[in-house]
Parts: C-alpha cells; sequence; structure tokens
C-alpha cells in the first residue's frame, strides 16, 4: 500500500483517540479489564463462539486437544495419543486455525500451526472457541476459526490453592498447583504442572503396541498485576512450556525417533484509563520457540533443530463513546527471527493497523465492521474487512450475518525449507459468508450457523521434478457447511441436569479435482449429558466421527465414548473432590490419523484440593 494510504489509517487512528466521548457512556469494569476478552466479546457481531468452563476442562485434563475435542466443532488429527496434534476448522487446515494468548497470535512462525498437545489447559482460566474468520483481529491464519487462551488479572482481595492430581492407565500422571493472591492493588497467580505418561497401549485388533510413545512436558505460569494507582494497571503474564515426547511407531514401520519442545511467551501491559470508559493499553511481547528432534534417541549428538523469535509491540486504543459505539484501534510492530539447520537464518518485520467499530444502531440492530493493513518487505499483504450484524427479531431469536477477508502468510519453512523452500510463495486469501440463528429460552438455546468459505492460493507441499516436496500456490477450495450447537439447563431441589450437543456438517473440496480435502470428516458430533445430585456427579460424553480421506486411503468413521463420576467431600475441610474416568468405554478401535491406533478402554483417577 502506498504511503499516503498508510498516512490516511495513521490519521484516522489519532483522530479517533482524540475525539470526545457522549454522557450516556458505559462504564469499564476496571477491577476485570481485559482487552483480549472484550476483542471477541464486543467485536464478534455475526459470529458464533463456544466458552470452554472449568468445569467442562476439569473433564478432560489430559490435554487442550481432548478438552477441544468433546466440547467444540474442531476436528484434530492425532498421531497417537499424546503426540502431534492439528487441528481442522470448518474444513481448513491446521495452519488456518489461529491459536491466541492474551490477544497475540501464537500460532508456530516455522509450520504455521500450534500443536494442541503441548498446550496445557490448567494455565488459562478462560478458554473461547471463535468460529469464522478472525485475521483482521488476529493476523495470519485466522481463517477457519480462532481458539482464544486468557488469563484474567482482577484486582479483588482473595488467596487460594489449588492442587490437581491425576493417575491413570499407560502409568499417565498429571500434577497442577495452583496458587492465587490478590489485593485491591496487587495480583498474583504462579502455576506449576508436570504431565507424562509411559504411553504404551495396546493396539486394538493387531499384536502392536505403541512403541516409542512416552511422554513428559512441565509448565510454568507466572501473572502478575499492580495497580498504580486509579488510572495506571501494569500486567505481566509469562508462560513457559517444556516437553519431550518419543514419536511413536504406526502399524506399519517402528520408530526410535524423539522430539523435544521449549515454548516461552512473556507479555508486558500497561493499561492507562484516560476516563471510566476510554483506556490505552501499550503490550511489549517477546516470544520464543525451538524444536530438537533426534531420528534416532540412542544417538543425541545427531538432530535438527530450529528456533524462533518474536518481539511485538502494540498501541490499543478503546473508546465506549456511549452505550451505543464502541471504537477500537491497534498500532503494532512485530520482529520475527528464524533459525535452524534446515533453513538457516532469516527475519521477517511487520508493520500492522488495526480499526474496529461497534455500534447498537437501534435496541434489536447493532453491527460492528472491522479494517486491517499490514506492510511488510517482499509480501503484499492485502486490504482486509470484517463485518458482522445482528437483529433480534423478539426476545428469542437472533438473526446473524458477516463476511470477512482473511489471509495466511508463508511460514518460514514454507519460503526457506533446504531442501525445497519456495521463496516466491503467494499469501493465501480467503473470503467468509456466514449465515446464524440463535433461538434463547430460559432453560433451552440452540444455535444454527450456515458458512461459506471460498480460498485461493492455498499453499501445498507436493513432490517436484528433483525428488524432493516443495510448496506451491496450487489449490483453490470451497468450504461449504452447518453448525449446530444446543444447549439445556433444568435443576429441581437437589438436582442438576445439563445437556450440550455440537453438530456439524462440512463439504470442503479442491475445486481442481471436486474431491473432498484430506482429513476432513463430512459429519461430526459431540455430546454431553452431566448429572449432579448434592455431592455426586455423573456425565457421559460421546464423540462422533465420520470417515476421512488421505490420498488413497480412507480412515473408517467411529464414536467414542466417556463415563465419569464425580463425588465432593463437603464433611471434609476444603471439600477435596475425587474422580473416576472410563475413556472409550465400548473399547472402540478408531484412529484420527492413519496407521495410527487410539488407546482402548483406560481409566484415570483425579483428586482435586482447594485449600
Amino acid at each position: 500500500m502506498k504511503l499516503k494510504q498508510v498516512l490516511f489509517i495513521v490519521c484516522w487512528f489519532f483522530v479517533v483517540c482524540n475525539l470526545q466521548a457522549q454522557k450516556d457512556t458505559i462504564t469499564l469494569e476496571l477491577d476485570a479489564f481485559s482487552m483480549s476478552i472484550v476483542k471477541v466479546r464486543d467485536f464478534s457481531k455475526g459470529y458464533s463462539s463456544i466458552l470452554i468452563s472449568d468445569s467442562l476442562a476439569n473433564k478432560n485434563i489430559h490435554s487442550l486437544t481432548d478438552v477441544l475435542r468433546f466440547n467444540s466443532f474442531i476436528y484434530f488429527k492425532e498421531n497417537g495419543s499424546g503426540m502431534v496434534s492439528s487441528p481442522s476448522f470448518r474444513g481448513t487446515n491446521a495452519s488456518q486455525t489461529a491459536v491466541i494468548w492474551n490477544g497475540i497470535n501464537i500460532n508456530s512462525q516455522l509450520n504455521g500451526q500450534t500443536d494442541f498437545n503441548i498446550v496445557s489447559v490448567n494455565s488459562y482460566n478462560n478458554i473461547a472457541v471463535r468460529s469464522g474468520g478472525g485475521s483482521v483481529l488476529f493476523g495470519s491464519g485466522a481463517i477457519g476459526g480462532t481458539v482464544n487462551l486468557n488469563n484474567e488479572i482482577t484486582f479483588k482481595k482473595s488467596q487460594k490453592n489449588s492442587l490437581v492430581l491425576k493417575h491413570g492407565s499407560f502409568n499417565t500422571q498429571h500434577v497442577n498447583y495452583d496458587f492465587v493472591k490478590s489485593t485491591d492493588k496487587i495480583y498474583l497467580n504462579i502455576g506449576l504442572g508436570y504431565n507424562a505418561s509411559d504411553n504404551d497401549y495396546k493396539y486394538l485388533n493387531s499384536s502392536l503396541s505403541n512403541e516409542n510413545g512416552a511422554y513428559y512436558n512441565y509448565n510454568f505460569d507466572v501473572n502478575y498485576g499492580y495497580k498504580i494507582n486509579a488510572k495506571n494497571q501494569l500486567k505481566l503474564y509469562s508462560n513457559n512450556f517444556l516437553a519431550q515426547r518419543d514419536l511413536s511407531r504406526t502399524l506399519n514401520a517402528p520408530s526410535n525417533d524423539t522430539y523435544k519442545d521449549i515454548s516461552l511467551k512473556n507479555l508486558l501491559e500497561w493499561n492507562h484509563f484516560l476516563s471510566s470508559k476510554e483506556i490505552i493499553t501499550s503490550r511489549v511481547s517477546y516470544l520464543f520457540d525451538e524444536f530438537k528432534y533426534h531420528d534416532n534417541k540412542e544417538k543425541l549428538d545427531y538432530f535438527s533443530v530450529g528456533s524462533t523469535k518474536r518481539k511485538i509491540v502494540q498501541i490499543d486504543y478503546n473508546n465506549r463513546f456511549s452505550r451505543k459505539i464502541n471504537v477500537n484501534g491497534i498500532l503494532g510492530f512485530e520482529s520475527a527471527k528464524a533459525e535452524g539447520t534446515s533453513f538457516l537464518t532469516h527475519e521477517r518485520n511487520i508493520f500492522s493497523a488495526v480499526l474496529s467499530l461497534n455500534h447498537q444502531l437501534t435496541n434489536r440492530l447493532s453491527y460492528a465492521v472491522q479494517f486491517r493493513k499490514e506492510w511488510q518487505k517482499e509480501i503484499n499483504s492485502p486490504f482486509l474487512y470484517s463485518i458482522g450484524i445482528e437483529q433480534e427479531v423478539n426476545e428469542n431469536y437472533t438473526l446473524s450475518f458477516n463476511t470477512s477477508k482473511n489471509f495466511r502468510t508463508p511460514t518460514f519453512n514454507d519460503l526457506y525449507w533446504n531442501p525445497g523452500g519456495n521463496p516466491d510463495l503467494e499469501l493465501e486469501n480467503s473470503y467468509q459468508f456466514e449465515l446464524g440463528n440463535a433461538i434463547n429460552f430460559k432453560n433451552f438455546n440452540f444455535q444454527l450457523n450456515g458458512f461459506y468459505i471460498k480460498s485461493t492460493n492455498l499453499i501445498q507441499w507436493t513432490p517436484n521434478d528433483f525428488g524432493f516436496w516443495s510448496p506451491q500456490n496450487i489449490s483453490d477450495t470451497k468450504n461449504v457447511g452447518l453448525e449446530f450447537s444446543a444447549n439445556y439447563k433444568t435443576s429441581f431441589k437437589n438436582h442438576y441436569l445439563e445437556i450440550n450437543a455440537n453438530y456439524s456438517y462440512v463439504s470442503a473440496k479442491d475445486l481442481e479435482t471436486d474431491t473432498q480435502l484430506i482429513y476432513v470428516p463430512k459429519n461430526r458430533a459431540n455430546f454431553l449429558v452431566d448429572y449432579k445430585y448434592v455431592n455426586f456427579n455423573v456425565y457421559y460424553q460421546l464423540l462422533m466421527n465420520d470417515e476421512v480421506y488421505f490420498l488413497v486411503d480412507t480412515i473408517p468413521a467411529y464414536s467414542v465414548s466417556n463415563l465419569g463420576f464425580n463425588f465432593q467431600f463437603s464433611n471434609i475441610k476444603n471439600k477435596p473432590n475425587v474422580g473416576f474416568k472410563i475413556n472409550n468405554i465400548y473399547n472402540s478401535y478408531y484412529q484420527s490419523a492413519l496407521s495410527r491406533p487410539m488407546p482402548g478402554i483406560n481409566f484415570q483417577i483425579t483428586t482435586i484440593l482447594n485449600f
């Protein structure tokens, strides 16, 4: 974009910063303010989202993969239990699902995706899944949807210690300690976690077992807040993760590989309240990721390694001008550096500008518009937009619509991997339309969304004439589908019942070959029944997945059921909670990745102590 257009956006940003507010304002909750949560809530008109509660997360403590597999529309291709886990959201690929940590896009700069088995569920107290394109708000890769991982810092007097202990089949162990102490001026949260397993389960319908599948990981988290005065707050978010996994064998070949991950994420944030409705948030973030791969774990002196270092600076302005108008503007700069044995050293600098408006036009009609532009050397990033409209037809029914343009920038691997990288790649473009229907009653609500995604210049790695794989912009795709979610809650006397259901239908086709994309199930559903009586809780989970295609092979359809029990000892100090869960209760044989069976029936015991 030309210099005049850059100046135009910058001028608009500063004009917005100096507009005066009207008197009929909505005040922000200053003691519980989080700009990253505000964005998902206020600037998602026409989009559907699912909030993962603590109770849902605690039912699937093992990994973020398990939490989202049983409680969202996302399909996961998992290379065996605990191995690399890649998402497919609305039929898009893994690098087209963005993971956002406290407002920062943390997808890998090397392969463009997040491995959901190296993300600790216990590190976050707010997990929201937002369907649909989000590149305007969240940047590259937010095409199918976004997973938002947030830490909330509040300045209210409290102190809490929580200890989660789990032991299960295959010598699976999980320990997590969480400490929170806050006053009206200081907030401190420290989290420590350990997760490990021999992971040596038997392959059903085979004489083989999951050889070389052991793993362990640690996480250390610190979230700190300091209220300097009524108008200024400092917040520090730090998430540190270390993991090692032996890579499981397949049905066809043994393995002796091992893989190590290090992920360090640090964010310093300053909230300056110009008034109760107007805030400037400054962010400085440093992210470091490194992998080390050994093709023979008996010879650790031989390995390949790769790392990225990212430095991010943002100025974020938010103003609720009135009860009807909310404006947000962001100026950002990011510097990323990649080093590795397969791609040497490369750097990328990105400047970005975002402008968002949320307007309550009438009591029942509202809309939101967002615009984004990025500038980076050698890649011409598109001008992005997002428009969402919501109309409350009556007190029970809301009709919504949104459209957006989204993108994905080629990763360092795509551009520079040796051999095979292609520095001439163009970025992927995506256009989306979505129509939503939400019906809400006292105890029951459901939502039905239809979507259309047209993507061009998709990057695919294919064999070339020189005998190795290389990425090319060769594919255009069209994704059409439906998402249906329903929730029912009721209570009487000491009884409580909740039922959740999610179903999706996705037709995702390569327009050149007119075939369904690989690893995209047409039909997928999950179901939860949760019953509580006084201190006793029993729940049943069901996951159903249609068959998926991979090149000339097919992975059969499957269903998996889990059954869990929890009991809280209310007559004991601190009321400990003990749970027993049976995973895959019908001992079903299934795979989510070709030739990589998942475990049969297995068990886990969980104890949660609060003190």
